[in-house]
């Protein structure tokens, strides 16, 4: 089994909800052909869910006529997944400003994302895109 795909595997992702569960589907067969177990498979999956359902709901207009830009380096250890909103939904700079170490109270309906996504990655990092769009890179590691 190679140590590495042969290069990252690039999307272009419609703004609907719709596409979010297929790029999990994706990743999810990228890794286990990696050799992955299901646990870290399942998180990994929980994660880019996570940052492309955002990247459509707060940084698009989510009507599918814009794309979100998906990199996935999947490796046998290890994978980063990139996802780059296009900027034309909420301002960015809330999502840089929001806490991701405090978790959200249990009666809000929503809010647990970046949380969430920063519990489950080894390294997660926040930035504007020179695009002007919101810029999540997350890594996880087997057995993290």
């Amino acid at each position: 089994m190679p140590d590495a795909l042969p290069s990252p595997v690039q999307l272009n992702v419609p703004t609907h909800l719709v596409f979010v569960r297929p790029v999990r589907k994706m990743l999810e067969g990228l890794l286990y052909a990696q050799g992955w177990e299901e646990d870290d498979v399942d998180d990994a999956g929980l994660m880019i869910t996570e940052i492309v359902q955002n990247a459509v709901e707060h940084g698009s207009k989510g009507d599918g006529t814009e794309e979100v830009s998906v990199v996935i380096d999947a490796r046998a250890t290890a994978v980063v997944i990139t996802v780059v909103d296009p900027g034309s939904g909420v301002d960015p700079q809330k999502a840089l400003d929001r806490d991701i170490l405090t978790p959200v109270p249990l009666e809000e309906p929503r809010g647990r994302g970046l949380f969430l996504i920063n519990r489950l990655a080894g390294c997660f990092e926040r930035s504007i895109s020179t695009s002007g769009g919101l810029c999540l890179k997350a890594r996880k590691e087997i057995g993290s």
